[in-house]
């Protein structure tokens, strides 16, 4: 099974993680490295934190990173 692009996120005064998990997306042809994460628009991480949020990621609060899957558009 493949996997997407993971990005740990973290509130600046938090100490709990949210891991964000991207759609892998097409297979890379011929070895193609895989997307960095600073190719993934910067819309689309802020659409996934709000869906983090909205999915009770409580930033400030202590505890395990909350694990988010995400569809294309975040």
């Amino acid at each position: 099974e493949r996997h997407g692009k993971v990005l740990a996120v973290r509130h600046k005064e938090g100490q709990r993680e949210a891991l964000i998990e991207f759609p892998p997306g097409p297979k890379p042809k011929f070895s193609a490295p895989p997307l960095k994460s600073s190719q993934i628009p910067a819309r689309q991480v802020s659409t996934a934190i709000s869906a983090a949020i909205e999915a009770a990621w409580q930033p400030l609060s202590r505890g395990k990173p909350v694990v988010i899957y995400v569809d294309e558009e975040g």
